[in-house]
């Protein structure tokens, strides 16, 4: 795992999660205030690049295979678009958190 990738693993977590809400709150609560910034200004464009990488650590994180309440709450039926979803959902969240800041 290269130093890029570990730097957005989730490290601590609640990993029994069933909400969208619940895990994008969680996934904030372990990222550095500097990671926030970053991906609060990241475009929108650009957050694929962490679905091999930030998203199988979501994948994982949070028993996406094996969760089907939170996949429901998210509204996909595989792990992988849900994994799409939740970074999506945090970049969302802090780029809302940093404009309100401004």
């Amino acid at each position: 795992m290269s130093e890029e990738t570990a730097k957005y693993q989730v490290t601590t977590s609640t990993s029994n999660l069933t909400t969208l809400a619940g895990v994008v709150s969680d996934i904030q609560k372990n990222l550095t205030s500097a990671l926030k910034e970053e991906v609060a200004n990241m475009p929108e464009a650009e957050l694929i690049q962490f679905h091999p990488s930030w998203g199988r650590d979501i994948r994982n994180r949070y028993n996406l295979w094996r969760n089907p309440e939170l996949l429901k709450d998210i509204g996909k039926d595989h792990p992988d678009d849900a994994s799409v979803v939740i970074i999506k959902s945090v970049w969302k969240a802090l780029s809302e958190d940093s404009r309100l800041r401004d």
